[in-house]
């Protein structure tokens, strides 16, 4: 079973805002989560990246946002482990407090950006590189050097230059469970949702859920992909999947077990699914976790 580590963050009395300079010669920190959100940029490094049900490689340049107790983790690359000087990890850690100006947040208008953002941030986001990337990547260095009230307001304008860049995307699109958008205002939309999110673990006809929209089957189809980019079935199989990362990373069941609990009629299609969406098979996936404890 891998375990998951709860982190107890320490600021300055009084602080909301914690900055930190990173100079190791590897990543050390095992799978873990926090309430607070953290910013992670890296400025020299390379190796994997564990957000969520996600493991991607990161290397220089990495511009990672990491919501409220979303576990993550990271891995330095082998060569990082084999006490050669030339090789060392540099990085800024920005982490603020969960309830960091959150009234501002739910009562301005000014500020519906970085709401967004931070609603966004439960999947954890990744920034491409880009002219706005860069911007942020700057005001990190910059803020390294304040204390106090400049650093509150540069994390603000992080966060806002953030909210309003295009270049970022979510690493885990359905990773929390029985989690969807209420940024569906169709009702018929919303009903669907409610309805797949309860029933997703188990082999779902598209006729029921049609059945939940009180539509004809191709209209339906058409405008659920028009909602969510993506197909009924895809959508159904992502949840799945998100479900069956957990319940690997718990090790109380084995694969052929799992993939009957998270409602795939065999494991051929399971494996199948599995990999079209984490590019792992199965047992690949539970093989990086085990690696990385």
């Amino acid at each position: 079973m891998t375990k998951l580590m709860h982190e107890q963050l320490t600021f300055s009395t009084g602080s909301p805002v914690k900055i930190k300079w990173c100079d190791y010669d590897n990543f050390k920190y095992p799978l873990h989560y926090h309430a607070e959100y953290e910013i992670i940029y890296i400025i020299r490094s390379c190796g994997k990246r564990y957000v969520g049900n996600s493991i991607e490689p990161y290397s220089e340049g990495d511009l990672v946002l990491l919501g409220s107790s979303l576990p993550h983790m990271y891995k330095s690359a082998p060569e990082y482990y084999r006490n050669n000087p030339s090789l060392r990890v540099k990085a800024i850690v920005l982490q603020f407090a969960k309830n960091f100006f959150s009234s501002a947040i739910e009562n301005y208008p000014e500020f519906h950006n970085i709401k967004t953002l931070l609603e966004e941030s439960q999947y954890g986001i990744c920034f491409k590189s880009s002219k706005e990337t860069d911007q942020i990547k700057k005001s990190l260095k910059k803020a390294l050097n304040l204390k106090k009230i400049d650093l509150l307001i540069e994390c603000i304008r992080i966060l806002s230059l953030m909210g309003e860049t295009g270049d970022k995307e979510l690493l885990n699109e359905d990773y929390y469970e029985n989690s969807f958008s209420d940024q569906f205002n169709d009702p018929r939309i919303m009903k669907v949702l409610t309805f797949i999110n309860k029933h997703y673990s188990q082999p779902i006809d598209l006729d029921a859920v049609v059945d939940q929209a009180g539509m004809n089957k191709s209209a339906f189809c058409r405008l659920f992909k028009e909602k969510t980019s993506k197909s009924c079935i895809a959508y159904i199989n992502e949840l799945k999947v998100a479900y069956a990362c957990k319940l690997l990373r718990e090790g109380r069941l084995s694969i052929s077990q799992i993939s009957y609990e998270v409602g795939f009629n065999n494991i051929s299609n399971f494996n199948r699914q599995f990999k079209k969406i984490t590019t792992f098979t199965p047992s690949e996936y539970l093989l990086e976790f085990r690696k990385a404890r």
